[in-house]
């Protein structure tokens, strides 16, 4: 009797199997469409995406390490309007922005926390007035100067960080680490401007010092299967949170991985440590290079995600579909 071959070896059933589903990672979630494409040579490394409280329409971006302290407004399509210089202070390492309503004023907070190494000291936030672009009369290039800098320390040593958002209800800046083996979350309070505080470029900038409080680790993000074929796994990156952001009601967050997003939602609000340790709405994204920026829009039924690396997609997520599990 002939000998049967069979019609996969596993070697070949491997390969078709990492095939298959890295062909299923180019698929559009439902819910999900590409918004527009990001080709602004000066923003080739997006690492923090924030959705404007003040400008309808508009999304700010920043670069990574690398690039000058500025930040640069895009409209919902990609299409680049402005850049913002921030006057007074260095971009170190640059990972994530928040745009948010405080006191009746659309501020942007801007995350100077990356520390691949964990060889840093410290770690600075800065709190800037979102720029009104209805007041650009054609120009491109503003300027701005801090309300005020945070400087702040861990206080168990050096931490990389990707992921910061800011809860304005209870007035705590939230910062969710990387690198670590499980995320660990972090808060800091969230420091009011000074009263009658200018924010013209000739004052000074309130200058605060704090040390971050730990909340403790959060549950691991999970892993799909989609996630054992992909090269963020072998470098031992999947799961590991690269951006944050929590709505403006303070009710919903979402973290961001290479290969996901996941959606924490409740009723009324909470611990947030709590229910970042209960399991999320998955949210697959398409194929895209090093997801590293999201953002809810400012009534909280939409995300935009973006990647680094130019052209880079902008997607647009609609969260109407996805109801607080109890």
């Amino acid at each position: 009797m002939p000998t049967i071959l069979p019609l996969f070896t596993p070697l070949k059933l491997c390969i078709y199997v990492m095939l298959a589903l890295s062909t299923s990672a180019c698929a559009m979630p439902i819910g999900m469409t590409q918004a527009g494409s990001i080709t602004a040579p000066t923003i080739d490394e997006a690492s923090g995406l924030a959705v404007s409280r003040l400008n309808d329409n508009i999304l700010w971006l920043h670069n990574d390490s690398g690039d000058t302290a500025r930040i640069f407004a895009i409209d919902t399509q990609g299409h680049q309007l402005a850049t913002v210089n921030i006057t007074g202070v260095k971009n170190n390492d640059w990972e994530d922005i928040a745009s948010f309503v405080y006191q009746g004023e659309s501020y942007l907070l801007i995350a100077d926390v990356g520390d691949n190494q964990a060889k840093r000291s410290q770690y600075q936030l800065h709190l800037i007035k979102e720029p009104d672009l209805s007041q650009l009369n054609g120009q491109k290039t503003l300027s701005a100067k801090p309300v005020w800098s945070m400087t702040f320390t861990y206080p168990d040593g050096a931490h990389d960080c990707e992921s910061v958002a800011v809860d304005v209800a209870k007035q705590k800046i939230l910062l969710l680490s990387k690198r670590d083996k499980l995320p660990i979350l972090f808060e800091l309070p969230l420091m009011a401007p000074a009263l009658g505080q200018s924010v013209s470029n000739n004052s000074s900038v309130q200058m605060v010092n704090k040390q971050a409080k730990k909340l403790g680790e959060i549950a691991p993000l999970p892993t799909a299967m989609l996630d054992y074929a992909s090269i963020y796994t072998w470098i031992g990156f999947a799961g590991k949170p690269t951006a944050m952001d929590i709505s403006a009601d303070g009710l919903s967050a979402v973290v961001l991985t290479y290969t996901h997003a996941f959606y924490f939602t409740q009723t009324e609000p909470g611990d947030w440590l709590t229910l970042f340790s209960t399991p999320p709405q998955e949210i697959s994204l398409p194929a895209i290079k090093q997801a590293e920026a999201v953002g809810f829009s400012p009534d909280g039924n939409s995300i935009f995600i973006t990647s680094e690396m130019i052209p880079a997609p902008l997607y647009k997520m609609n969260l109407k579909g996805f109801h607080t599990q109890q």
